[in-house]
């Protein structure tokens, strides 16, 4: 059963990310640059005993955006002084240490955290955290899926942190200061609510460890795209290897693609994908999350597949699949 501090853990490690991005001209391999790593380890008593906090300068969106200027009160100037991020990557990494457990409020911050590394080529030695303001809604809110932001929780369990708001490294120590509360809270769940907590929070590490992946095309229609055999290729995102699909490119409804592939290594994969048009030229952009799939994952993207091939054509109201999308590209026999 989960806890906070079960186990070997000896200590925690609660981090919090700031990032800038471009809103007009974003690079599709790394949307959000980190700006600013900040954390604090916490002892098995839930004490912060210390502290790191670095500036990241931008290699990418060196023009501050105006909403996180506004919201963390960084300046240019202060990303200017900042070191690179494999420098101060490598420095976070020596802070955590090789036996740290790590935490985030929130699950965007590991996947920024993973594509920055990547696109920096840096080793990423971390396992997925503990997303403490997911368990806080599963063990003080009565579901994981009810959600409320940091400032939020510390004035509903009566705390008050002495520190400003909005930097990484205050931001995770106010995350530090929920944490005995939290496990207390989940301490107190009874054995059913127990086994819910642990399948959700399962189901996160696995979302944590998906693949992202963001393509602008060169298409103006989804039947386009579909149609392209590499680009609706899925690789494990485990072990970047080819897979085979179980399950072809579908519509699952309102332009909301799944698949279901086969990794030789690994086993079932599962894919989840939508595009968004540019405003300007009207292309295509591909995003696609790739995942471990679990057999009742598996089975319902059959069942959809199954469905989706039951309903007629005329039905099916601009659905389509990657299939459809290829037989419709093929030219016709010669008579």
């Amino acid at each position: 059963m989960f806890s906070l501090c079960g186990g070997e853990t000896r200590h925690l490690i609660v981090f919090d990310l700031e990032w800038n991005q471009s809103s007009y001209a974003p690079n599709h391999r790394m949307p959000h640059e980190i700006i600013e790593i900040g954390a604090c380890r916490v002892d098995r008593d839930y004490r912060v005993v210390d502290t790191f906090s670095a500036i990241i300068r931008p290699q990418l969106y060196k023009r501050l955006d105006k909403h996180i200027r506004s919201v963390t009160g960084i300046t240019e100037q202060e990303l200017a002084g900042g070191r690179p991020f494999s420098e101060v990557f490598g420095d976070f990494t020596l802070f955590c240490g090789d036996d740290a457990r790590l935490v985030t409020w929130g699950r965007d911050d590991f996947p920024v955290l993973r594509r920055n590394a990547a696109f920096f080529m840096t080793p990423m030695p971390f396992e997925p955290p503990i997303d403490a303001q997911l368990v806080f809604g599963s063990a003080c809110l009565g579901a994981a899926h009810q959600q409320m932001n940091l400032h939020a929780a510390l004035e509903m369990m009566s705390l008050t942190p002495d520190v400003p708001a909005h930097r990484a490294v205050y931001d995770a120590q106010c995350t530090a200061l929920l944490l005995r509360a939290i496990d207390r809270a989940v301490l107190a769940l009874d054995a059913q609510k127990r086994r819910e907590l642990d399948a959700v929070l399962e189901r996160e590490r696995r979302i944590a460890e998906s693949t992202l992946r963001s393509q602008p095309t060169r298409y103006v229609y989804q039947t386009e795209a579909l149609a392209d055999e590499r680009l609706m290729a899925v690789a494990c995102p485990l072990c970047g290897g080819r897979t085979r699909f179980d399950t072809p490119w579908y519509d699952s409804g309102r332009e909301k693609y799944a698949a279901l592939a086969v990794c030789p290594q690994h086993g079932l994969v599962l894919g989840q994908m939508h595009f968004k048009r540019s405003g300007t030229s009207g292309a295509l952009t591909m995003h696609q999350r790739i995942m471990a799939a679990t057999p009742e994952e598996a089975e319902k993207t059959r069942e959809g597949y199954r469905l989706y091939q039951l309903t007629p054509v005329r039905k099916r109201h601009h659905r389509l699949s990657m299939e459809d999308a290829r037989r419709a590209k093929k030219p016709a026999a010669p008579q």
